[in-house]
């Protein structure tokens, strides 16, 4: 048989592909799991195996899941000499087609049910079942030996190889004696026939016989069993009846005693109470002292930490003055520039527009006082919404915030704080990355007048377009400082969102506001009323805006200017500490009364207006130099004021924490205290005391009276007795039992006739001896003829399974060298291997050398059929899986060469392991 192609529709994932096969030769089929790899055999066996109306579930498993489709299988093969073409459809429109070209040329077809019969039929005679079971090695059976004694083709190929009948003889003396054999033995060698029927009859004569015998013993032993349960019996009885007696004295005992344990019983669970009651005030007292400490240690430390704030903030805000005294004289330069740009233009219609304007104001207010009610309105509704905050969410945002607070007073402490101003009309530029405008987005460009302050923790670079660039860079731990600082505020962040509150004091209030949110809300709904009672002011508002042509509430209004205002004389008086720079420069440098020029009139003609802005212009250039001046000054003067900036943050950082810790400590404390007052913590402690001494003491008084009494061994003494009383009660019926059982049997006997019975057993047994021994006289002399036949066999069968051994070692030397050699059991199954001397069964090998000798031995049959008609393909699914890749070399050279003697076909989803495969035909499945 030749396989040459497979098309598979509507097959378990597979919607339609078909495979063209090489009918000689080693091809390998490639794809990925659950491609349909498999596929391929499980369609070949199933178009052969089942008809198109089969109800089997291995039909329905191949119909793809949820879809309503048919699946269809055609097979184009070669069988016995004629080319077939074989096409059938399952479940629906159910179809089979057959079409059979004859070696001749002639052409049949056949449909329906003719055509899977005609198919069978051609199948079964040209293919043995043995053999193509043995050469498809399906997935995950490359491990498994084939045992192809049975198969046809191949015995008929070492018959013919080796000249040697299959069974080893033909005379018609081995099938007599075999015969002979048979009538006496099982072919495993056990008795059979009249034979084992005559060797159970001895058996069952014997048993007969012994049980008779033991019957007559049985019988004298029940005599003196009956005499010793007579007398067992009265003397059980005897002392059962004093015994019972005993257990009435104890139950009147009982009786007298079970009101004294009564009464300690309610002793003891009072008891219990009390004591349960002085463990929890006791509790209570140890907790209200933890919490006084820690009310007072916190205290003293909070008290600690803001002196020491103090003391920092002190001396920060010495430096700060210093700092702002230099920047004063920066921006006594800015408002120079400024004051020249202010009077350009002026409002002309100033004196028309007063009185639309005081309306605008009126109704703006009266807008915004109607937004906030509204805004307090939602603000309380969402509070009533949902308070979803809980205690253990409160400890982890203090533990959040502590952290945060930590972080960043670390950046503060040591990362750049840099103050950018604005200071002319020319265009500022901010970019960089790590900075921290206080929680505020960085704008690209800073507005004109503007100033921003800036922690830098990666880099800042500060620029005006075409004149000068600044770049300042933060140190080497600033990174790890900005990670700390977001790690915190984004696990803070986190914790807030699933708190739904804006901070940790929120969450704290949260539970005490919804009173307060139902109250303001009423309110605010009044009031809501009260200013939309003449309709909205929003619609005049807008009237009045494009009448003045001002912008509307969602436009940025633009700044109003403003005259120049004058120089302002520095404060620098009395700032302590690192003014040597600015004071030298003030003095030295610069005059600031020279810097109030007065302001200009306006000019009634173009020369004028050209001469003023000549003017204008030179005194910029004046301003100009003397900023490059100050800023150098107030650069000197921030630099030493960093230092008691980032301390001063951190004992802030410290004493908030601090403070924290105090109103969580004195707010725990004052709960507990609206449960209990202090002084009545004590109190109920003592007068728990007393209770449970009191309690005690009757206890210790009642067990007194019990043990005077004996109460608690007389329940013990009774529930004893009572045992052993139902223990000699089930004695004495056990013997009354066992007694009228025997004396049943005695009469049994004396009926039976056992006597009798025994003498008729043993002339039985005599009788059915004799006959066995001679039947076992005839079947040992059959057996020793049907031995020696064996030897004689054993020796033919080893000369005919030559051929096979001979082409497995052939084979297995180009793998494992010359030394390679296999032994044959009598399924002519490979039982065991020898490699370099040593020699083991197959079952002590590697998994990967059973595999490979599995592959070795099925290219070996292959090759010994392949010239015959009863040839198939070997398939391997999925094999090669544990060889290294030296055995895959060798392995793959060997696969190669048996496809030159027939059709091998591989599937894998691993082709590298049959890249050392020579010649072989790859086919990728996708």
């Amino acid at each position: 048989m030749r396989l040459h192609s497979l098309t598979l529709r509507n097959f378990r994932g597979v919607t339609d592909r078909t495979v063209r096969l090489p009918s000689i030769g080693t091809t390998v089929v490639v794809g990925d799991n659950e491609v349909g790899k498999s596929s391929l055999v499980e369609a070949f066996a199933l178009v052969f195996d089942l008809p198109d109306d089969s109800k089997s579930k291995r039909i329905a498993d191949i119909q793809p899941v949820g879809h309503d489709v048919a699946p269809e299988v055609t097979v184009e093969l070669t069988l016995g000499g004629r080319e077939l073409t074989y096409t059938k459809r399952w479940l629906k429109n159910r179809s089979t087609e057959l079409t059979v070209v004859e070696p001749d040329g002639r052409r049949q077809s056949w449909t329906g049910r003719e055509a899977h019969n005609e198919a069978e039929r051609l199948f079964n005679e040209n293919v043995d079942p043995v053999l193509w079971q043995t050469l498809m090695v399906s997935q995950g059976q490359s491990l498994v030996l084939p045992t192809p004694a049975d198969a046809e083709p191949l015995i008929t190929a070492v018959t013919a190889e080796s000249g040697t009948p299959v069974d080893g003889a033909s005379m018609p003396l081995v099938s007599a004696v075999e015969h002979e054999y048979l009538r006496y033995w099982t072919p495993r060698g056990r008795p059979t026939g009249d034979f084992a029927k005559s060797a159970q009859a001895v058996a069952t004569a014997e048993l007969t016989a012994a049980q008779a015998a033991k019957a007559m013993e049985e019988v004298v032993a029940d005599i003196r069993r009956a005499e010793r349960l007579a007398l067992d019996l009265d003397d059980l009885s005897t002392r059962l009846t004093d015994h019972l007696r005993s257990v009435e004295e104890l139950r009147e005992r009982k009786k007298a005693t079970d009101e004294i344990l009564l009464r300690r019983d309610s002793v003891r669970a009072r008891a219990e109470t009390a004591r349960a009651r002085l463990e929890n005030h006791t509790r209570t007292r140890r907790e209200r002292e933890r919490l006084l400490a820690d009310v007072e240690r916190f205290t003293a430390i909070a008290a600690e930490l803001a002196e020491r704030r103090t003391e920092a903030e002190t001396v920060a805000k010495a430096s700060a003055e210093t700092v702002h005294a230099a920047e004063a004289a920066l921006a006594e330069v800015v408002e120079l520039k400024d004051d020249r740009r202010t009077d350009v233009q002026q409002a002309e219609h100033r004196v028309s527009e007063l009185m639309d304007r005081a309306e605008l104001d009126r109704l703006m207010g009266q807008q915004t006082e109607l937004a906030d009610v509204r805004a307090r309105i939602a603000a309380a509704s969402q509070v009533l919404d949902g308070i979803k905050v809980t205690d253990r969410l409160v400890a982890e945002l203090e533990d959040a915030r502590a952290k945060v607070v930590e972080a960043r007073a670390a950046l503060a402490a040591g990362v750049p704080d840099v103050l950018v101003r604005r200071v002319g009309a020319e265009v500022v530029s901010l970019s960089g990355t790590g900075l921290d405008a206080g929680g505020s987005a960085v704008p690209a460009e800073l507005d004109e007048g503007a100033e921003l302050s800036l922690l830098v923790s990666g880099e800042l670079v500060v620029g005006v377009p075409g004149q000068v660039e600044v770049t300042v860079r933060a140190g080497g731990e600033a990174a790890g400082l900005r990670s700390l600082v977001d790690e915190a505020v984004r696990r803070e962040q986190d914790l807030l969102k699933r708190a739904k509150v804006r901070d940790l004091q929120a969450a704290r209030e949260l539970l005490r506001k919804s009173d307060t949110a139902t109250a303001e809300l009423q309110e605010a709904r009044r009031t809501e009323r009260s200013l939309t009672a003449g309709g909205d002011p929003g619609e005049r508002i807008a009237l009045l805006c494009a009448r003045l042509g001002i912008a509307g509430e969602d436009e940025e209004p633009e700044e109003e200017e403003t005259a120049p205002k004058g120089k302002q004389q520095p404060a620098v008086e009395n700032v302590p500490g690192q003014m040597s720079l600015f004071e030298e420069f003030t003095e030295d440098t610069f005059d600031f009364e020279d810097l109030v020029v007065p302001e200009p009139a306006a000019p009634d003609d173009l020369a004028g207006a050209q001469r003023a802005l000549e003017d204008a212009r030179n005194e910029l250039a004046a301003a100009e130099r003397l900023l490059s001046d100050a800023e150098f000054a107030a650069a000197q003067a921030r630099k030493a004021a960093d230092e008691d900036r980032s301390e001063a943050q951190q004992a802030r950082a410290r004493a908030e924490l601090a403070a924290e810790r105090v109103a969580a400590a004195t707010a725990e404390l004052e709960a507990a205290r609206v449960v209990l007052a202090d002084d009545d913590v004590e109190a109920e402690e003592e007068k728990a005391t007393a209770e449970v001494e009191a309690v005690l003491e009757e206890l210790t008084a009642v067990q007194e009276q019990v043990d005077a009494a004996g109460a608690d061994e007389v329940a013990g003494e009774l529930a004893d007795a009572l045992a052993v009383a139902n223990r000699l009660q089930t004695e004495r019926d056990t013997l009354r039992d066992s007694l009228r059982t025997t004396e049943g049997r005695l009469e049994q006997s004396g009926r039976d006739g056992l006597a009798t019975r025994q003498d008729a057993a043993e002339l039985e047994l005599a009788a059915v001896r004799a006959e066995h021994e001679n039947l076992h006289r005839r079947a040992e002399a059959a057996r020793r003829v049907h031995e020696t036949l064996g030897r004689h066999r054993a020796a033919a069968q080893t000369k005919y399974s030559e051929p096979l051994q001979s082409r497995i070692e052939a084979l297995g030397r180009s793998v494992y060298g010359p030394t390679f050699r296999v032994w044959l059991d009598d399924d002519l199954a490979v039982a065991e291997r020898e490699l370099d001397g040593a020699r083991l069964s197959i079952d002590a090998l590697s998994t990967g050398a059973q595999e490979q000798l599995a592959i070795i031995t099925r290219l070996a049959i292959s090759h010994l059929v392949s010239t015959g008609e009863g040839s198939v393909p070997v398939i391997f699914d999925d094999a090669l899986g544990w060889s290294d890749k030296g055995r895959l070399r060798d392995m793959g050279a060997l696969l190669g060469r048996a496809g030159d003697h027939g059709q091998v076909i591989i599937l894998t989803c691993m082709p590298e392991r049959y890249e050392y495969v020579p010649r072989a035909t790859f086919i990728k499945l996708d």
